[in-house]
């Protein structure tokens, strides 16, 4: 399994591709939260949430310009929203409302289960960029957390610790591409 946060997730959902194209090694989920998925910084949330969030448009633009030369942006390897999608491990991608790269998220989750891979979608409602890594400071991102420890058991292949009427229970049932849309709005 691969899991990483923002810049991480990026490297986690390229690692993915390149595993199912190089015939491995074997990958059986991946977790990705606030994801960057691709280059563009047209999507709304870019506008909605340019300033005022901890991640800022500008913070974006300029570790872009950091990581590699817009020449090579479009190239899956960096936007891996732009790869084949189709044979990658299921995936829980985390989004937060208040994030510039929420919208990238939800076209990454549409597009992976569009490509047939299971996938499920966690919109943090009221969070921020940041907000699910502040462990004891933003008390609200607990279900949230649970959630993404429960995908991580399951893509360990190890039983669920949780029961039915606990935080954050979800069925585990794969959203299709218009439910995450839906959820998004």
């Amino acid at each position: 399994m691969v899991a990483g946060w923002s810049a991480g997730a990026n490297i986690a959902a390229v690692t993915c591709q390149l595993a199912r194209d190089r015939g491995g090694p074997q990958i059986s989920g991946q977790l990705l939260v606030c994801p960057v998925t691709d280059c563009t910084f047209d999507r709304p949330s870019y506008n909605d949430n340019a300033t005022g969030y901890f991640l800022t448009r500008s913070l974006m633009y300029w570790f872009w310009d950091l990581y590699c030369s817009p020449a090579d942006r479009t190239d899956p390897r960096v936007s891996p929203l732009r790869g084949k999608l189709e044979g990658l491990p299921q995936a829980l991608v985390t989004t937060c409302e208040f994030d510039p790269l929420r919208d990238e998220g939800v076209a990454y989750a549409q597009a992976l289960a569009a490509a047939g891979v299971p996938v499920e979608q966690l919109n943090g409602r009221g969070h921020f960029h940041s907000s699910f890594t502040m462990v004891d400071v933003v008390i609200t991102g607990v279900s949230g957390r649970v959630q993404m420890a429960e995908a991580l058991r399951r893509f360990a292949g190890l039983a669920s610790e949780r029961r039915q009427g606990d935080e954050g229970v979800r069925t585990g049932r794969t959203a299709s591409p218009r439910e995450i849309a839906s959820a998004a709005e």
